[in-house]
């Protein structure tokens, strides 16, 4: 009867103390004498002293001199009464939690049993730097011990803070104050902070659509109406959405790569954005979620570069570069800001947890994120061109189109198969794929799959594509008439 993970002692012991918290042995009730149980239990007789000894010290028995041992008549605690399912009544959810939990947050829920195979936005989890990471938490651990037992800062370690701005001076020329850095967990939170600041509801947002389905839910938990705004090859339409809502009271935007159809937003949409911005006083949240990886032209300086007049809020993470479970991301605010930013922050978490923020500052100041994104670049680069090659061969059902940035791409299905179908086709066959529809807040234009590349090895870019053209053939061969049209 022991236990993979206790010693016989503590199984004897646990197996007498759930005995009589069970009343299988009531209270004044005799325990059996030590060498018959020894026997009866087929251990040592001095495993069992020592677990009298032990029920003893903890109040479960007494013993009596010349008696036995005895189950004590008050217990220092009872056993728990096996709970009773909650009613429907009593976990109602509020008008306000019901609309929550109503919201949208991914293209589809995560399968942690699943495989990874195309699965979109995610990095490769074979490229984590392990080795140094567990370095550098050996290096922070013991001077960070001190400061264990009180709440990180709110606004987040100083030293991280430092880094991010070096980083963002170094790598996308994005010249920011430590001081108006606000560490957070992940971009989500930098967003729905931000929203709960600068919203009241009712108040109408631009978002991208398609465009980031948890972003565009972070501005509707807030309260505000999200007003579709069309993105194409280029990102955002400015003018678009100044017809729709020129009176808007924020944009959610991503300038460096749209989600998911990978636009980048050009210039001449950029200067025009930051006029309408401060034009109708209104803010921009910039997301830069991927904006290390480009894989044609040269990358754009982020919006923030260009904006004068303290009307973007700069969100980043480092989901991408290092990995989504670390939730470390930032926003870089208008210096006015930041008191309500660290106050919200407080009353949200009271701050991101501090070893994590504390190795990640080491990371960096050790000089490690820089060559790890570079190698990142390099291998993801491989992995898309593998992709790429391979839908090549093996795709005459969808049409990849290849953004120019980020780690997922959109196949465009032909029009004779059902994207839902689709879906269903593929993730039969073990493949993550998501429906485009989902990344729009209105009517979609178009039908196809977002397929992630990240994850996926150049060794398996061939079983991949192959699989995704039988789940794509499946549905076409229940259309015949359709598929016939298509292809006569």
């Amino acid at each position: 009867m022991k236990a993979p993970d206790q010693t016989r002692q503590s199984a004897v012991f646990s197996h007498l103390r759930q005995s009589i918290l069970s009343g299988a042995l009531p209270p004044g009730g005799r325990l059996p004498p030590t060498r018959a149980l020894a026997q009866e239990m087929g251990v040592a007789r001095q495993t069992v002293v020592l677990a009298y000894e032990r029920l003893a010290d903890e109040g479960y028995v007494r013993g009596r001199t010349g008696s036995g041992t005895y189950v004590a008549d008050d217990l220092p605690d009872q056993a728990p009464r096996p709970a009773e399912p909650p009613r429907a009544a009593a976990v109602a959810l509020s008008a306000r939690g019901a609309r929550l939990a109503a919201i949208p947050a991914s293209a589809a829920p995560r399968d942690a049993s699943g495989g990874l195979l195309l699965a979109g936005g995610l990095p490769a989890p074979d490229l984590f730097p392990s080795e140094a990471w567990a370095r550098c938490a050996a290096r922070v651990l013991k001077p960070l011990a001190g400061e264990l037992s009180s709440y990180p800062p709110p606004q987040g370690l100083f030293a991280l803070r430092e880094q991010i701005a070096a980083h963002l001076a170094a790598t996308r020329g994005l010249v920011v104050d430590p001081g108006c850095v606000i560490v957070t967990a992940g971009t989500q939170q930098a967003l729905r902070t931000a929203a709960d600041l600068l919203l009241d509801p009712g108040d109408p947002a631009w978002v991208e659509d398609p465009g980031y389905i948890a972003g565009r839910g972070a501005l509707i938990a807030a309260g505000a109406v999200p007003v579709p705004v069309p993105s194409d090859g280029e990102g955002l339409d400015v003018a678009a959405g100044i017809v729709a809502a020129p009176r808007a009271r924020l944009a959610l935007v991503a300038p460096s790569h749209a989600t998911p159809l990978g636009g980048t937003l050009p210039v001449g949409r950029r200067l025009a954005l930051l006029d309408w911005a401060r034009n109708a006083s209104a803010w921009i949240l910039e997301d830069d979620c991927d904006s290390e990886f480009r894989w044609e032209g040269k990358p754009l300086p982020p919006l923030a570069s260009l904006d004068r007049a303290g009307h973007v809020i700069y969100c980043g993470t480092f989901s991408k570069t290092l990995a989504p479970a670390l939730r470390v991301g930032f926003a870089v605010v208008p210096a006015p800001l930041v008191p309500a930013f660290v106050r919200a922050r407080t009353l949200t978490d009271r701050g991101t947890d501090a070893f994590t923020q504390a190795i990640l500052a080491e990371f960096m100041r050790s000089g490690l994120l820089s060559p790890h994104i570079r190698r990142m670049r390099t291998e993801y680069a491989r992995r898309r061109a593998a992709l790429l090659a391979a839908m090549e061969k093996h795709g005459r059902l969808a049409t990849p189109l290849a953004a120019p940035g980020g780690l997922h791409m959109v196949a465009r299905l032909r029009d004779d198969i059902d994207e839902a179908a689709a879906v269903r086709a593929c993730r039969a066959r073990d493949l993550a794929v998501s429906p485009l529809r989902a990344y729009y807040a209105g009517a979609p234009r178009m039908s196809g799959l977002v397929l992630g590349f990240a994850a996926t090895p150049p060794a398996l870019a061939a079983d991949a594509a192959r699989r995704l053209e039988a789940a794509l053939g499946s549905v076409a061969a229940q259309a015949p008439s359709a598929l016939a049209a298509a292809t006569a």
